[in-house]
């Protein structure tokens, strides 16, 4: 375990790809940075103090800065995985990395005299306490943030310690969300993200589930046990769902627009048809969840 600090500027120092072609060991080393491994194909051993990790495709290992990281079983030859290195920030080296041996010697080192106590910080709602192993094969979103700071690093800029800061603190969103996934949430589907996707960027249209079925060459029924273990429902509700929400969203952001341009813009067929679809979802027709919303931010 380590702790990593959201939302706080990290400096990337290095970030790459990597393949060994032949069987390999780890490094035998101790970084002054985090050590972000992420496995694209093959199988490696690597310690972390007296600790063995095993990695493999698509997984991620964080090891810590400070600590003792080297290897006793060769990589299987032709493993290949990105790399990223970055600097801890001055609270990370004040919790000692997770181990709180050492959260203990820093209390004893600011206030003096030994306390049984571990050392207490504010702001700790930004810490992330991090497992050093994370399995990522639901989260493609990790994978994609890892090539996305590589690229950037490959096109120096001005603002390029800045860009790769923005970047590695969306990893560390990616990560946060995938510790606090339900076992529904980790479950992906590329078809249904395409789906999804497009849904979210052509509101003004509703899609048939036979026509986008076709596409995909599979029946409506397959269409929508896919919606449902991905999105806990049909791909209906989720259509109509995400329609209404855009359509709650346009009446507060443009409180002259009538019904009718509403129910044009997102695929209705009339607003008679948005207006009952809008009271089934929020308990109200939009004309009275508009004045509600007024009167709330006017009084």
């Amino acid at each position: 375990m380590l702790y990593l600090e959201k939302m706080t500027p990290h400096r990337i120092t290095s970030a790459n790809y990597m393949t060994n072609v032949n069987a390999t060991l780890h490094p035998d080393r101790i970084l002054l940075e985090h050590d972000f491994l992420y496995i694209l194909d093959g199988v490696w051993e690597i310690m972390e103090e007296d600790t063995v990790y095993e990695v493999k495709k698509d997984d991620l290992l964080i090891l810590a800065s400070g600590r003792h990281h080297y290897g006793k079983t060769p990589c299987s030859p032709g493993t290949r995985h990105m790399y990223l290195h970055a600097l801890p920030t001055p609270a990370e080296k004040r919790l000692g990395n997770g181990d709180p041996k050492s959260i203990r010697q820093e209390a004893i080192t600011q206030k003096g005299a030994v306390q049984t106590a571990p050392f207490q910080m504010d702001n700790m709602e930004n810490m992330l306490l991090c497992p050093s192993l994370l399995h990522c094969q639901s989260a493609p979103c990790i994978r994609k943030c890892f090539h996305e700071i590589i690229s950037a690093g490959w096109a120096p800029t001005p603002e390029l310690e800045n860009r790769l800061s923005l970047l590695f603190s969306l990893l560390l969103c990616e990560i946060t969300d995938l510790l606090h996934a339900s076992p529904g949430q980790s479950i992906t589907d590329p078809m249904v993200d395409e789906v999804c996707q497009r849904i979210r960027t052509t509101p003004q249209t509703f899609f048939a589930a036979k026509d986008i079925a076709a596409e995909y060459f599979i029946c409506e029924r397959t269409l929508n046990n896919r919606f449902q273990k991905v999105c806990g429902k049909s791909f209906y509700a989720f259509q109509m769902e995400t329609k209404l929400e855009m359509v709650r969203q346009f009446l507060l952001s443009q409180p002259q627009a009538k019904l009718h341009e509403a129910a044009l813009n997102y695929g209705f067929y009339d607003e008679f048809h948005l207006s009952k679809a809008f009271k089934s979802r929020f308990g109200m027709p939009p004309s009275q969840y508009r004045m509600r919303a007024h009167h709330a931010i006017s009084g």
